[in-house]
Protein backbone atom coordinates (compact mmCIF):
# COMPACT_ATOMS: atom_id res chain seq x y z
CA UNK A 1 0.00 0.00 0.00
CA UNK A 2 1.29 3.45 -0.94
CA UNK A 3 0.91 6.29 1.57
CA UNK A 4 -1.78 8.78 0.59
CA UNK A 5 -2.51 12.34 1.72
CA UNK A 6 -4.64 12.09 4.89
CA UNK A 7 -7.33 10.09 6.62
CA UNK A 8 -10.27 12.06 8.01
CA UNK A 9 -12.57 10.72 10.72
CA UNK A 10 -15.81 12.31 11.96
CA UNK A 11 -16.68 10.65 15.27
CA UNK A 12 -20.06 11.21 16.86
CA UNK A 13 -21.86 9.56 19.72
CA UNK A 14 -23.12 6.68 17.57
CA UNK A 15 -21.21 6.59 14.26
CA UNK A 16 -17.62 7.11 13.14
CA UNK A 17 -17.23 8.13 9.50
CA UNK A 18 -13.81 7.61 7.94
CA UNK A 19 -12.56 8.72 4.56
CA UNK A 20 -9.32 9.12 2.64
CA UNK A 21 -8.22 12.40 1.10
CA UNK A 22 -6.27 11.15 -1.92
CA UNK A 23 -3.26 12.73 -3.57
CA UNK A 24 -5.58 14.68 -5.92
CA UNK A 25 -7.54 16.13 -3.00
CA UNK A 26 -10.70 14.08 -3.50
CA UNK A 27 -12.59 12.39 -0.67
CA UNK A 28 -12.53 8.63 -1.25
CA UNK A 29 -13.31 5.29 0.40
CA UNK A 30 -15.87 6.62 2.88
CA UNK A 31 -16.82 4.06 5.54
CA UNK A 32 -19.36 4.36 8.35
CA UNK A 33 -18.51 2.40 11.50
CA UNK A 34 -20.52 1.83 14.68
CA UNK A 35 -18.66 3.31 17.64
CA UNK A 36 -20.02 0.55 19.88
CA UNK A 37 -18.17 -2.05 17.79
CA UNK A 38 -14.71 -0.69 18.66
CA UNK A 39 -12.79 0.01 21.84
CA UNK A 40 -11.54 3.33 20.55
CA UNK A 41 -10.02 5.45 17.79
CA UNK A 42 -6.91 3.38 17.15
CA UNK A 43 -8.84 0.14 16.70
CA UNK A 44 -11.39 1.79 14.40
CA UNK A 45 -8.64 3.47 12.35
CA UNK A 46 -6.80 0.18 11.87
CA UNK A 47 -10.03 -1.52 10.81
CA UNK A 48 -10.72 1.21 8.25
CA UNK A 49 -7.14 1.06 6.97
CA UNK A 50 -7.23 -2.71 6.55
CA UNK A 51 -10.70 -2.83 4.99
CA UNK A 52 -9.99 -0.07 2.44
CA UNK A 53 -6.22 -0.55 1.92
CA UNK A 54 -5.72 3.05 2.99
CA UNK A 55 -2.48 4.38 4.47
CA UNK A 56 -1.74 8.00 5.34
CA UNK A 57 0.77 9.78 7.52
CA UNK A 58 -1.75 12.45 8.58
CA UNK A 59 -5.01 11.99 10.45
CA UNK A 60 -7.67 14.64 11.06
CA UNK A 61 -10.33 13.76 13.63
CA UNK A 62 -13.54 15.53 14.63
CA UNK A 63 -14.91 14.51 18.02
CA UNK A 64 -18.04 15.36 20.01
CA UNK A 65 -16.22 16.78 23.05
CA UNK A 66 -13.67 19.43 24.08
CA UNK A 67 -10.27 19.00 22.39
CA UNK A 68 -7.87 21.32 24.21
CA UNK A 69 -6.14 18.68 26.36
CA UNK A 70 -3.97 15.71 25.40
CA UNK A 71 -6.59 13.33 26.80
CA UNK A 72 -9.74 13.33 24.67
CA UNK A 73 -12.89 11.79 26.17
CA UNK A 74 -15.95 11.71 23.95
CA UNK A 75 -19.08 13.02 25.63
CA UNK A 76 -21.63 10.56 24.25
CA UNK A 77 -19.75 7.30 23.79
CA UNK A 78 -17.07 5.24 25.55
CA UNK A 79 -14.09 6.26 23.38
CA UNK A 80 -11.12 8.13 24.80
CA UNK A 81 -7.54 8.59 23.62
CA UNK A 82 -4.35 10.52 24.21
CA UNK A 83 -3.22 12.48 21.18
CA UNK A 84 0.46 11.71 21.69
CA UNK A 85 -0.23 7.98 22.00
CA UNK A 86 -2.18 7.95 18.73
CA UNK A 87 0.64 9.75 16.90
CA UNK A 88 3.18 7.23 18.19
CA UNK A 89 1.12 4.05 17.76
CA UNK A 90 -0.03 4.88 14.22
CA UNK A 91 3.27 6.40 13.09
CA UNK A 92 1.70 9.72 12.11
CA UNK A 93 3.47 12.90 11.10
CA UNK A 94 0.42 14.92 12.19
CA UNK A 95 -2.76 14.41 14.18
CA UNK A 96 -5.32 17.21 14.01
CA UNK A 97 -8.12 16.92 16.57
CA UNK A 98 -11.05 19.34 16.40
CA UNK A 99 -14.57 19.52 17.77
CA UNK A 100 -17.15 17.81 15.57
CA UNK A 101 -19.04 21.03 15.08
CA UNK A 102 -15.89 22.84 14.10
CA UNK A 103 -15.85 20.37 11.21
CA UNK A 104 -19.55 20.98 10.52
CA UNK A 105 -18.96 24.73 10.55
CA UNK A 106 -16.25 24.39 7.93
CA UNK A 107 -18.42 21.98 5.97
CA UNK A 108 -21.10 24.60 5.32
CA UNK A 109 -18.55 26.64 3.36
CA UNK A 110 -17.09 23.55 1.66
CA UNK A 111 -20.04 21.70 0.11
CA UNK A 112 -22.21 22.67 -2.85
CA UNK A 113 -25.64 24.34 -2.66
CA UNK A 114 -27.21 21.01 -3.65
CA UNK A 115 -26.27 19.75 -0.18
CA UNK A 116 -28.87 22.00 1.48
CA UNK A 117 -32.62 22.29 1.91
CA UNK A 118 -33.65 25.93 2.24
CA UNK A 119 -36.00 26.64 5.15
CA UNK A 120 -35.91 30.43 4.92
CA UNK A 121 -34.31 32.18 1.91
CA UNK A 122 -33.45 35.39 3.73
CA UNK A 123 -30.81 37.86 2.57
CA UNK A 124 -27.30 36.72 3.50
CA UNK A 125 -24.57 39.19 4.37
CA UNK A 126 -21.53 37.58 2.65
CA UNK A 127 -19.08 38.95 5.24
CA UNK A 128 -21.16 38.14 8.34
CA UNK A 129 -20.74 35.14 10.67
CA UNK A 130 -22.55 31.87 10.03
CA UNK A 131 -24.21 29.93 12.85
CA UNK A 132 -24.26 26.11 12.80
CA UNK A 133 -26.40 23.94 15.07
CA UNK A 134 -27.24 20.27 14.87
CA UNK A 135 -29.09 17.74 17.01
CA UNK A 136 -27.70 14.22 16.94
CA UNK A 137 -26.76 12.01 19.88
CA UNK A 138 -26.04 15.38 21.50
CA UNK A 139 -26.49 18.97 20.36
CA UNK A 140 -23.59 20.46 18.43
CA UNK A 141 -23.17 24.23 18.19
CA UNK A 142 -20.55 26.18 16.25
CA UNK A 143 -19.97 28.95 13.78
CA UNK A 144 -17.63 30.36 11.16
CA UNK A 145 -16.37 33.88 10.48
CA UNK A 146 -14.30 35.48 7.72
CA UNK A 147 -10.89 36.76 8.82
CA UNK A 148 -8.99 39.75 7.44
CA UNK A 149 -7.43 37.59 4.72
CA UNK A 150 -10.76 36.23 3.55
CA UNK A 151 -10.23 32.79 5.11
CA UNK A 152 -13.12 31.08 6.88
CA UNK A 153 -12.26 30.64 10.54
CA UNK A 154 -14.36 28.23 12.63
CA UNK A 155 -15.61 28.92 16.14
CA UNK A 156 -15.46 25.99 18.55
CA UNK A 157 -18.16 26.05 21.24
CA UNK A 158 -19.99 23.92 23.79
CA UNK A 159 -23.20 25.84 23.19
CA UNK A 160 -25.33 22.71 23.39
CA UNK A 161 -24.97 22.91 27.17
CA UNK A 162 -26.59 26.32 27.64
CA UNK A 163 -29.60 26.38 29.96
CA UNK A 164 -32.89 25.59 28.21
CA UNK A 165 -35.59 28.25 28.45
CA UNK A 166 -39.33 28.09 27.86
CA UNK A 167 -41.85 30.46 26.32
CA UNK A 168 -45.18 28.61 26.23
CA UNK A 169 -47.15 27.12 29.11
CA UNK A 170 -46.62 23.59 27.75
CA UNK A 171 -42.86 24.20 27.67
CA UNK A 172 -42.87 25.58 31.22
CA UNK A 173 -44.71 22.51 32.49
CA UNK A 174 -42.31 20.15 30.74
CA UNK A 175 -39.24 21.93 32.11
CA UNK A 176 -40.74 21.96 35.60
CA UNK A 177 -41.07 18.17 35.47
CA UNK A 178 -37.54 17.70 34.15
CA UNK A 179 -35.98 19.99 36.76
CA UNK A 180 -37.15 17.56 39.44
CA UNK A 181 -35.05 14.91 37.71
CA UNK A 182 -32.06 16.92 36.49
CA UNK A 183 -30.31 19.76 38.37
CA UNK A 184 -29.53 21.44 35.04
CA UNK A 185 -31.76 21.10 31.97
CA UNK A 186 -29.55 22.03 29.03
CA UNK A 187 -30.55 22.59 25.43
CA UNK A 188 -28.90 19.28 24.56
CA UNK A 189 -31.08 17.50 27.10
CA UNK A 190 -34.09 18.21 24.84
CA UNK A 191 -32.81 19.07 21.36
CA UNK A 192 -31.21 15.75 20.48
CA UNK A 193 -32.16 12.17 19.68
CA UNK A 194 -32.23 11.21 23.38
CA UNK A 195 -34.07 14.48 24.05
CA UNK A 196 -36.96 13.42 21.83
CA UNK A 197 -37.38 10.23 23.84
CA UNK A 198 -37.02 12.06 27.17
CA UNK A 199 -39.76 14.53 26.25
CA UNK A 200 -42.04 11.72 25.06
CA UNK A 201 -41.45 9.76 28.27
CA UNK A 202 -42.13 12.83 30.42
CA UNK A 203 -45.38 13.59 28.59
CA UNK A 204 -46.53 9.97 29.00
CA UNK A 205 -45.89 10.08 32.75
CA UNK A 206 -47.61 13.47 33.08
CA UNK A 207 -50.69 12.20 31.23
CA UNK A 208 -50.79 8.86 33.07
CA UNK A 209 -50.12 6.93 29.86
CA UNK A 210 -47.87 3.85 29.54
CA UNK A 211 -44.38 4.69 28.26
CA UNK A 212 -43.63 2.87 25.02
CA UNK A 213 -40.03 1.94 24.27
CA UNK A 214 -39.66 3.82 20.98
CA UNK A 215 -36.62 4.77 18.97
CA UNK A 216 -36.80 7.73 16.61
CA UNK A 217 -37.80 5.58 13.62
CA UNK A 218 -40.61 3.97 15.63
CA UNK A 219 -41.84 7.37 16.76
CA UNK A 220 -42.09 8.47 13.14
CA UNK A 221 -44.17 5.40 12.24
CA UNK A 222 -46.88 6.36 14.74
CA UNK A 223 -46.52 10.14 14.49
CA UNK A 224 -49.72 10.51 12.47
CA UNK A 225 -51.89 8.78 15.09
CA UNK A 226 -50.18 9.14 18.49
CA UNK A 227 -51.08 12.48 20.09
CA UNK A 228 -48.21 12.38 22.58
CA UNK A 229 -45.68 11.81 19.81
CA UNK A 230 -47.22 14.77 17.98
CA UNK A 231 -46.88 16.95 21.09
CA UNK A 232 -43.29 15.77 21.48
CA UNK A 233 -42.48 16.81 17.91
CA UNK A 234 -44.16 20.19 18.47
CA UNK A 235 -42.11 20.78 21.62
CA UNK A 236 -38.91 19.68 19.92
CA UNK A 237 -39.38 22.11 17.02
CA UNK A 238 -40.29 24.96 19.37
CA UNK A 239 -37.32 24.48 21.67
CA UNK A 240 -35.06 24.10 18.64
CA UNK A 241 -36.29 27.37 17.16
CA UNK A 242 -35.64 29.18 20.44
CA UNK A 243 -32.04 27.98 20.74
CA UNK A 244 -31.22 28.49 17.03
CA UNK A 245 -32.32 32.14 17.11
CA UNK A 246 -30.55 32.70 20.44
CA UNK A 247 -27.35 31.53 18.75
CA UNK A 248 -27.86 33.74 15.71
CA UNK A 249 -28.48 36.80 17.85
CA UNK A 250 -25.45 36.06 20.05
CA UNK A 251 -23.15 35.59 17.06
CA UNK A 252 -24.72 38.23 14.82
CA UNK A 253 -25.07 35.48 12.22
CA UNK A 254 -26.71 37.43 9.41
CA UNK A 255 -24.70 35.30 6.99
CA UNK A 256 -26.95 32.35 7.69
CA UNK A 257 -28.14 29.68 10.12
CA UNK A 258 -27.24 26.11 9.17
CA UNK A 259 -28.97 23.04 10.64
CA UNK A 260 -26.80 19.92 10.71
CA UNK A 261 -26.80 16.68 12.72
CA UNK A 262 -28.47 13.32 12.22
CA UNK A 263 -31.85 13.87 13.85
CA UNK A 264 -33.54 16.26 11.40
CA UNK A 265 -33.05 13.98 8.35
CA UNK A 266 -34.54 11.11 10.39
CA UNK A 267 -37.60 13.19 11.23
CA UNK A 268 -38.11 14.01 7.56
CA UNK A 269 -41.53 15.59 7.00
CA UNK A 270 -42.30 15.16 10.72
CA UNK A 271 -39.87 17.96 11.57
CA UNK A 272 -42.32 20.77 12.31
CA UNK A 273 -40.74 23.35 10.04
CA UNK A 274 -43.45 25.97 10.54
CA UNK A 275 -43.20 25.75 14.32
CA UNK A 276 -39.42 25.97 14.15
CA UNK A 277 -39.57 29.08 11.96
CA UNK A 278 -42.29 30.74 14.06
CA UNK A 279 -40.28 30.26 17.24
CA UNK A 280 -37.03 31.22 15.52
CA UNK A 281 -38.50 34.62 14.66
CA UNK A 282 -40.46 35.11 17.90
CA UNK A 283 -38.01 37.56 19.45
CA UNK A 284 -40.17 40.68 19.67
CA UNK A 285 -38.33 43.70 18.27
CA UNK A 286 -35.87 41.41 16.48
CA UNK A 287 -38.51 39.56 14.44
CA UNK A 288 -37.54 41.41 11.27
CA UNK A 289 -33.81 40.91 11.89
CA UNK A 290 -34.29 37.15 12.23
CA UNK A 291 -36.66 37.00 9.24
CA UNK A 292 -33.77 38.10 6.99
CA UNK A 293 -31.36 35.36 8.10
CA UNK A 294 -31.13 32.49 5.60
CA UNK A 295 -31.79 29.11 7.22
CA UNK A 296 -30.64 25.89 5.54
CA UNK A 297 -30.62 22.21 6.48
CA UNK A 298 -27.35 20.44 5.67
CA UNK A 299 -28.33 17.11 4.11
CA UNK A 300 -24.94 15.60 3.22
CA UNK A 301 -24.08 12.93 5.82
CA UNK A 302 -20.43 13.16 4.77
CA UNK A 303 -20.24 16.92 5.31
CA UNK A 304 -18.04 16.61 8.39
CA UNK A 305 -15.39 14.86 6.33
CA UNK A 306 -15.29 17.76 3.87
CA UNK A 307 -15.00 20.10 6.83
CA UNK A 308 -12.04 18.10 8.12
CA UNK A 309 -10.39 18.33 4.72
CA UNK A 310 -10.62 22.12 4.90
CA UNK A 311 -9.47 22.05 8.53
CA UNK A 312 -6.12 20.54 7.52
CA UNK A 313 -5.25 23.80 5.71
CA UNK A 314 -6.95 26.24 8.12
CA UNK A 315 -4.26 28.27 9.85
CA UNK A 316 -6.27 29.02 12.99
CA UNK A 317 -6.52 25.28 13.73
CA UNK A 318 -2.79 24.58 13.57
CA UNK A 319 -2.60 24.83 17.36
CA UNK A 320 -4.72 21.66 17.60
CA UNK A 321 -2.16 19.60 15.64
CA UNK A 322 0.17 17.17 17.40
CA UNK A 323 3.35 15.88 15.79
CA UNK A 324 5.98 13.33 16.88
CA UNK A 325 8.29 14.52 19.62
Amino acid sequence: MVAQSAVVADIGGTHARFGLIGVEGRLEKVSVLQCADFRGLEEAYRHFSEQTSSVADRLAVAVACPVHQDLVKLTNNHWSFRKGDIVDSLGLTELLTINDFTAQSLAVVSVSESSFEVLQPGMADPLAPLFVIGPGTGLGVGGVVVDADGEWTPLSTEGGHVTMAAQTEDEWQLLSCLRREFPHVSAERLISGPGLHLMYRTLCVREGQPVKALDTASMMLIAETDLLVQRTLDLFAGFFGIVASDGCLTLGATGGCFVAGGVIPKLGTHFRREIFLDRFKAKGRFHQYLSHIPIKILLDSEAGLYGLQRALSTRSLARFSVRPQ
